[in-house]
């Protein structure tokens, strides 16, 4: 007897979702995934998943042209680090009006490094507020172990008004400190009187009295400017807020800094 050899099939590898790397095997009666909610016909591929896979979540509610929250945490299906982009971001990488990430751009930007309006962070790039070890903020407030705004405090400040461990400005006043109205405390020279009616009368408010407490003081005042400029962010919010439950949760939305020269 001549045993002619029967075809083999290869098994094929189980269905899993590129966006999210879920189990599609049982989900026979959904047209999308059931853990991102992506359409199957755009994310369904065979094999086992070769990187770790991240978290994405954009919600249906939205703010103008941007969703309400963004998340994008952990790789995509790409490899490439999640980038969130919403009125609300949060992700590796976040763009939007409050941004929380590793990389943070926005109105107000908190992360490892943040540029925007109002920041905190690592190395920390705000107009009008900053805080961090390094803080630029060149019409604002900063604070920080290297400090430059137009009103600097910290380790090293720079700025028109500057106060720290050394200080240099128009006025300047820290332990050691340079400017046109200098105040050196770990000096035997003493101020002008001109000098030390000017911080006493005038940027005493801004700055506090001097020593320790002065850094806590300007702490407060450039959280202040956060809190102001976060309270028009969530009026501006509430304004254009807008429920749309027909738009696609899981679109990609518009990059709002797209056409800001790059930022």
């Amino acid at each position: 007897m001549i045993l002619l050899p029967t075809e083999i099939k290869p098994e094929l590898p189980d269905p899993r979702c590129a966006a999210c790397g879920h189990d599609l095997k049982r989900a026979i009666s959904s047209a999308v995934c059931p853990e991102c909610g992506r359409p199957i016909v755009e994310v369904l591929v065979r094999g086992p998943a070769q990187i770790s896979i991240g978290r994405r979540y954009v919600s249906k509610a939205r703010v103008g042209s941007l969703p309400l929250i963004a998340f994008a945490i952990g790789p995509g299906s790409d490899g490439k680090p999640g980038h969130a982009r919403g009125f609300i971001a949060l992700g590796d990488k976040a763009t939007g009006v409050i941004a929380i990430g590793g990389f943070a751009r926005g109105i107000v930007a908190i992360g490892g490094a943040s540029v925007g309006v109002c920041t905190l962070g690592g190395a920390s790039i705000g107009t009008l507020g900053a805080i961090g070890g390094l803080a630029c903020a060149p019409l604002g407030s900063s604070v920080g172990g290297l400090s430059i705004g137009a009103v600097a405090q910290g380790g090293f400040a720079i700025g028109f008004v500057a106060q720290g461990g050394f200080a240099i400005g128009w006025a300047a006043r820290g332990a050691g400190a340079i400017g046109q109205y200098a105040w050196s405390l770990a000096s035997n020279a003493q101020a002008t009187e001109a000098t030390r009616a000017l911080f006493r009368d005038h940027l005493e408010l801004f700055l506090g009295p001097p020593g320790a407490m002065s850094l806590m003081h300007g702490v407060l005042w450039t959280f202040a400017v956060f809190a102001t400029v976060i309270l028009l962010c969530a009026i501006y919010g509430m304004s254009r807020y807008s429920k749309n439950p027909a738009q696609d949760s899981q679109r990609e939305p518009p990059n709002p800094f797209s056409n800001a020269g790059g930022m």
